[in-house]
């Protein structure tokens, strides 16, 4: 006899595994629909190859050059930035392991720590990973904080947009 698990694993795979054919016809009621289109385009320079580079409210201090990086699995805040906001040594929780970079080379981070960080008019509260090196950023905002924002980020449109705490679509 299998387990319940094992069947919705295998459901799961079959699910992903599958060719279906598409459905047409029927509509379904769309929100929070987050688009993009040229007129998001009208104040950007064209072509361009920028990275996405914002300012935002971190604690009570204005946060600038803070990389919006969809491809970091975590968040991270360097030390010089670090210590502008106030912050101590002792204020951080350890660290339990090291970050690699694209150099392969692990890095360790001198602790972390959670703070509250304000986009339009949502703040979540970030555990951000302080580190110790030279960098042109103050923060790194990676994947796990586009997701709890429910944020879509578009590096050519130089635009960030994600549902607001009424529900509207705002932009960041």
């Amino acid at each position: 006899m299998r387990a319940p698990r094992d069947d919705k694993k295998a459901e799961h795979m079959r699910e992903v595994l599958s060719v279906q054919p598409a459905i047409k016809g029927g509509k379904t009621e769309e929100k929070n629909v987050l688009n993009f289109s040229s007129r998001d385009l009208k104040r950007i320079q064209t072509p361009h190859n920028d990275a996405l580079v914002v300012t935002l409210r971190v604690r009570d201090f204005d946060v600038k050059r803070i990389l919006i990086d969809q491809g970091s699995s975590v968040e991270i805040m360097y030390y010089d930035a670090f210590k502008q906001l106030k912050l101590r040594d002792t204020d951080l929780a350890p660290a339990t392991s090291p970050l690699v970079g694209f150099n392969s080379q692990p890095e360790w981070p001198m602790g972390k720590m959670i703070l509250p960080v304000k986009a339009g008019s949502v703040v979540k509260q970030v555990e951000f990973w302080v580190l110790k090196m030279p960098s042109t950023y103050n923060l790194i905002l990676g994947r796990e904080w586009l997701h709890i924002m429910q944020a879509v980020v578009s590096t050519y449109h130089q635009v960030m947009r994600s549902p607001s705490a009424t529900g509207e679509i705002e932009e960041i």
